[in-house]
């Protein structure tokens, strides 16, 4: 009777546990940055605002129970859109991405780049970024599904 009862509680949690799990979220439009493209900028490497037009800015606040500090700013020339982040920092956690999405739930957004970097660093944004739709940026954990931080990007002059 007690091997029964042992069986059918390891059965019930492991029905539990495959019940929680969280769904992978898609993006809308999956963007494949090559290395060598030049589209991240490493670490250290200072970015040239000079002959580039701030247009949003945002503050980073933590994510549910992770941290994550600092700013992301989205400059434009032409029509390149270049994000860049000062001081970042966040907890550390398994496949942490950058998304740009409509709000922090990461609706209707793109995946910009695997997370490997801190401190001061830029992305240059494809041409679908669709910046005035897409006015978030997350810090996204991929493998659970879950928001590590986030920046609301906002009009230069509504800060």
């Amino acid at each position: 009777m007690r091997k029964v009862l042992v069986n059918s509680l390891l059965v019930f949690a492991l029905l539990i546990l495959y019940s929680c799990k969280n769904k992978e979220l898609t993006p809308v439009n999956n963007v494949d940055i090559t290395p060598g493209s030049n589209a991240i900028g490493t670490a250290g490497t200072p970015f040239d605002s000079s002959t580039q037009t701030l247009v949003s800015q945002g503050d980073f606040k933590n994510g549910g129970r992770y941290s994550t500090s600092g700013s992301a700013k989205l400059y434009k020339k032409g029509t390149t859109y270049t994000l860049v982040f000062e001081a970042f920092k966040t907890d550390q956690g398994p496949d942490l991405r950058v998304y740009l999405s409509e709000d922090t739930g990461a609706r209707n957004f793109i995946e910009l780049v695997e997370l490997k970097n801190s401190g001061n660093f830029y992305l240059t944004l494809p041409n679908n970024a669709k910046v005035d739709e897409r006015m978030f940026v997350l810090v996204w954990c991929k493998r659970f599904s879950a928001l590590f931080g986030s920046a609301e990007l906002k009009a230069s002059g509504q800060m």
